[in-house]
């Protein structure tokens, strides 16, 4: 499959070995954000992206970091698509620019189109989710980053996608300040997941056992924003 940019597949629904050696792992806080359920549960069926104002957040949010640089969370192949656990049997660029086309002419919208269009009437976004399709059919015609409003930018999703996703060229000094992000956030799961849990980090020369002694250990274990992919 060939990658893409994100673009709104949130809208549109929205082996190595491991190197820790502690037999019985700890557990850490972890931060809920707002945004967090976006992390673990199906878009389908999460209702916090179909708010406007949370949708308006999230757009304001992946154009500071860069739309171009979310194509690792997407891939497509001829006449569909796959993000996450989200298959689509149709063509995105033909899809976005439809949709684009068909917001303001019922007349000519197909089946799809016009039950498209009525979910987002009926649940109140349908201008946010035009003007998201709109900005982003003209980043592609362009290939130029899109202007972003400040005043709607989560500054903690933005930091939490450079730290998952930004990965080249890193080092122990990017590492350890990605490290700390994390901690300073309250994502001390995810500062552990880090340090033993992640691929990219782990042939890096890290005084682990003194960075995880820094975390607040907790009773039970939750769910951590940065996951571990290292099984």
């Amino acid at each position: 499959m060939k990658k893409i940019p994100l673009l709104i597949c949130f809208i549109l629904c929205l082996s190595s070995c491991n190197i820790k050696t502690e037999k019985e792992q700890a557990f850490y806080t972890e931060t809920k954000t707002s945004f967090f359920d976006l992390r673990h549960e199906n878009w389908v069926e999460n209702t916090w992206i179909r708010n406007p104002e949370n949708l308006k957040i999230i757009h304001e949010s992946f154009k500071k970091y860069g739309y171009d640089k979310l194509e690792k969370l997407i891939f497509t192949y001829n006449n569909e698509f796959l993000i996450r656990d989200i298959y689509i049997k149709r063509n995105l660029n033909h899809l976005l620019d439809s949709l684009e086309l068909t917001y303001k002419t019922p007349k000519s919208q197909t089946l799809y189109y016009k039950k498209f269009w009525a979910r987002r009437q009926a649940e109140n976004n349908a201008p946010i989710v035009f003007e998201i399709i709109k900005e982003i059919n003209q980043q592609r015609l362009t290939n130029k980053p899109i202007s972003y409003n400040q005043a709607f930018v989560n500054d903690t999703l933005v930091d939490l996608l450079k730290i998952e996703l930004d990965t080249i060229n890193l080092s122990p000094k990017k590492t350890t300040h990605k490290f700390n992000s994390l901690k300073q956030y309250g994502f001390h799961q995810s500062a552990y997941n880090l340090l033993y849990e992640r691929t990219e980090y782990q042939h890096l020369n890290l005084n682990r056992g003194k960075l995880k002694a820094s975390l607040t250990e907790v009773a039970t274990p939750s769910a951590a924003w940065l996951t571990d992919n290292s099984k």
